[in-house]
């Protein structure tokens, strides 16, 4: 970015914070809102004040580090769920959880930080992680300023006003609409290619209303789209190279090897992307993984694939592939367009509706052009393309129309304050609690009905947990204190320690408890036999997580605290044992990254519980043995990190 002359808005924004302003800055994806963010940070390391950069995923958070390594050697440190490394660090990489657990808990570790840095800020509309960017907002340390990052914000008016009523500093804001690299959409329907929505509008099959009842007969005279001839379409044009986006892993797979007859790269990028395909397998010692075999034939035709199944070490070294710009087609999932730094001449869209947590939908807008916005690079391309392949069986002129024109999705509040959040929000507050819910942007947006709808929910979980024992008149009992550290298994973790149980498990069988407790298997996926010590854990298990949801639903408090599931048994068995990796998967359907991911978020709970003064000496001493015996090989994520600076 630094070859580029400043745009306006860049320019602004900088400024603005080198007067000590806090600013929200909205632009489009690709536009560089990142290098306000690395001047930022230049600016702080010049007059020596600290600085927190947060991001929504450990993926991001790790390529920050990278990055900002190499830039400021011995400077920046990282702390996430999985890593922590030089803590005392004036620059910081945090998760945003992470970050609001740690100034919830402690906020006079802050003092000394001048400035937090929210990158994708737009994730407070996220149902599912929302609440977290929203409580470390509300519960920023006064002496912190903070710049914003964020796709459009159509309803930036709104937000900045919430944020001026709670917020210390003054805050200004930067909206930028236009795009430096502008956009050209393209339409695969009925087999054939159109350059525009006018013309799609035209085909055969998308002109007419389709009876879905009849839509058999109606559309058997269509031609079906065909993969080929869409990515030789792009060959022919040149806009390689290209992202081609699928919420499914398995289809990204398929779709891969759909394409191995065809090469998109000559002999000489052949042998230099096997020989950097070679060097880096050696130095991440991934020769085991099956992925390897898979992917090698088809990267020697310049095609890849990258998903959340693969080991993080696989995905590494095929993200390190494609910034040398080897790889002419990549197929991945939603998560490669978040933040990472990867941009292309053309993103391709395999469909237009992708599962969002609790249902199916069309995109929002907003999720479309955060993955349309790798399309075009500054400085490299006049415009980016877009391809969206259309099945007119599953998407109507209007739906499409609206997704690809319509105005961005607005902010809004998704708050739903966890257990752990209640507690040490009590351990400070008692009764006053619910004098910090109108400081949200819940309060700031909503009615009086949804007002009172939210303390009710507030009040219902606080009543529940005064029912259950972790809160008392005196203040927070025990098994509170213990649970308040172990955020979304606060309760299942606070019944087991109250009643013993993990002091009565060997170490193997609390791995094996642990990874239970925070796997959520994919739909359709069965669990495996058990053992029967096993058997018996999941029958007391499930006793204590039904008895806990009894209590919730009494109360009204949705969604209830998960279930015990121990789908990953025999993985966790093996590995505790002492098995190479590759042996977890050889009798298993369930991906290498899926294991690497859960074993990880196990170690992390384990942490937060060995760290707990809760905890007696002999069941820390066993959860030692635990974390000793498993944190090794590719589940010990800061040495593959490590590795990569």
């Amino acid at each position: 970015m630094a070859q580029f002359q400043l745009d306006p808005f860049q320019k602004k924004s900088i400024e603005l914070t080198k007067s000590q302003n806090s600013v929200i800055v909205s632009a489009p994806t690709g536009s560089g809102k990142t290098l306000i963010a690395e001047r930022l940070i230049e600016d702080c390391i010049e007059k020596n004040k600290g600085i927190i950069y947060t991001a929504p995923i450990k993926a991001l958070s790790n390529q920050k580090f990278r990055d900002f390594g190499k830039k400021y050697p011995d400077k920046v440190g990282i702390v996430t769920g999985d890593v922590s490394i030089n803590r005392d660090a004036p620059i910081l990489i945090m998760t945003t959880e992470i970050f609001r657990n740690a100034i919830m808990v402690n906020p006079e570790e802050f003092k000394k930080i001048n400035w937090v840095i929210f990158d994708e800020i737009h994730y407070l509309d996220d149902i599912e992680r929302g609440t977290v960017w929203e409580e470390a907002i509300i519960l920023l340390p006064p002496n912190m300023k903070m710049l914003a990052l964020s796709a459009t914000i159509p309803n930036s008016k709104e937000f900045s006003g919430w944020l001026k009523k709670i917020h210390r500093h003054p805050i200004k804001v930067v909206i930028e609409n236009k795009r430096p690299v502008p956009l050209h959409f393209f339409f695969q329907c009925d087999n054939g290619i159109f350059t525009n929505f006018k013309r799609l509008k035209q085909a055969p099959s998308f002109s007419k209303k389709i009876n879905y009842r009849s839509y058999k007969e109606e559309y058997r005279s269509s031609r079906p789209n065909k993969i080929k001839t869409l990515i030789k379409y792009i060959r022919k044009n040149k806009a390689y190279p290209s992202i081609y986006f699928s919420f499914s892993r398995r289809r990204c797979e398929e779709l891969a090897c759909e394409l191995s007859s065809l090469s998109l790269i000559n002999e000489k990028d052949r042998a230099d992307i096997e020989n950097m395909f070679d060097k880096l397998i050696k130095k991440y010692d991934t020769s085991s993984s099956p992925h390897i075999n898979n992917l090698r034939p088809l990267l020697r035709k310049g095609i890849a694939y990258h998903h959340a199944g693969l080991l993080p070490t696989v995905k590494e070294i095929i993200e390190q592939l494609f910034t040398t710009g080897l790889i002419r087609l990549i197929f991945t999932t939603e998560t490669f367009a978040l933040g990472i730094n990867m941009p292309v001449k053309s993103v391709i869209f395999d469909s237009l509706s992708k599962f969002y947590g609790r249902y199916h939908h069309y995109l929002k807008t907003r999720d479309f052009y955060q993955m349309a916005g790798r399309a075009g690079r500054r400085g490299i391309d006049k415009e980016g393309f877009v391809y969206s392949r259309i099945n007119p069986s599953h998407i109507d002129q209007l739906s499409l129309e609206k997704i690809i024109y319509g105005s961005y999705e607005p902010i809004k509040s998704q708050l739903n304050s966890c257990y752990a959040t209640i507690l040490n929000l009590w351990s400070q507050m008692a009764e006053n609690i619910y004098q910090i819910y109108p400081k949200s942007l819940h309060y700031y947006q909503s009615k009086p009905w949804p007002q009172k709808k939210m303390i009710e929910n507030i009040k219902s979980k606080v009543l529940l947990l005064k029912k259950l024992g972790y809160i008392a008149k005196e203040g927070l009992t025990p098994k509170a204190q213990l649970a308040s550290n172990i955020y979304s298994f606060e309760l299942a973790i606070g019944e087991l320690f109250q009643q013993n149980y993990l002091d009565r498990l060997t170490s193997k069988e609390l791995f094996v408890l642990i990874v239970a407790l925070v796997h959520e298997p994919r739909k359709g996926q069965r669990r495996p036999k058990l053992d029967k010590k096993t058997k018996k854990i999941e029958r007391e298990t499930n006793k204590i997580i039904r008895k806990i949801q009894r209590a919730e639903r009494k109360h009204r408090i949705y969604p209830p605290s998960k279930k015990f599931f121990f789908h990953l048994t025999q993985p966790a068995q093996l590995w505790f044992e002492g098995a190479q990796f590759h042996k977890l998967t050889q009798n298993s359907r369930i991906d290498e990254g899926t294991i690497v991911r859960y074993f990880r978020m196990a170690l992390q709970v384990l942490r937060q519980l060995r760290k707990a003064e809760q905890i007696n000496q002999p069941l820390k001493n066993n959860i030692s043995d635990c974390i000793r015996k498993t944190k090794r090989d590719v589940i010990d994520a800061e040495n593959q990190l490590r590795q990569e600076i």
